[in-house]
């Protein structure tokens, strides 16, 4: 799915939730300016997928036409099966990864990260008898006070930190090196 599949999507479900809805709020939801939001409800409705009811001089109602809900099903359609392509490549990444670290001896793992990736390992982990010691946010990073950082863990033998998220690797990275970790040996990343 392209970004206008993705705010067609949006837009249907936004005009469904509310069919009073202005177009500056449409605009707010969707991230993009009012003349864009003009422009797209104007293509959408040209092509039938919805209608506009005028309610007084400056108010509009919006509804989906029964084509309108046929490509809104269409699009979430495709949408669910870019979401589980996406989730199926991730997890054999993640298992590959699992698999190395476990032929490595890995049995206990600090996951540093938040998101997709990190909810993704926890998933996989039991598969490859590692356990799971706990979960380092990166958030703290974002400042540039360095007392705010929480600790880091201690590591025993057969534990490491594996970096989870998905942006922000190279100060992740940098804050592991400066408290003394190596890579390789203490933490790996994807």
């Amino acid at each position: 799915m392209d970004n206008e599949d993705l705010r067609t999507l949006a837009l249907f479900e936004k005009v469904e939730e509310n069919h009073q809805i202005n177009q500056r709020q449409l605009a707010k939801e969707l991230g993009i300016s009012l003349g864009l939001t003009n422009a797209f409800i104007q293509r959408v409705l040209q092509k039938g997928w919805m209608r506009a009811r005028q309610v007084s001089a400056r108010r509009w109602m919006y509804f989906l036409t029964p084509q309108g809900a046929m490509e809104k099903s269409r699009l979430t359609v495709n949408y669910l099966r870019r979401s589980m392509r996406y989730f199926q490549e991730i997890k054999e990444r993640v298992n590959e990864k699992l698999q190395q670290l476990s032929g490595q001896g890995v049995k206990g793992l600090y996951l540093y990260g938040e998101g997709d990736l990190t909810e993704v390992v926890m998933l996989c982990l039991s598969l490859w008898n590692i356990k799971l010691l706990g979960t380092i946010s990166p958030q703290h990073l974002s400042t540039s006070d360095a007392s705010l950082s929480p600790p880091l863990p201690k590591l025993q033998k057969n534990e490491l930190i594996l970096i989870t998220a998905l942006d922000g690797i190279d100060k992740i990275r940098m804050h592991l090196q400066s408290e003394g970790y190596q890579e390789n040996k203490d933490w790996s990343s994807f």
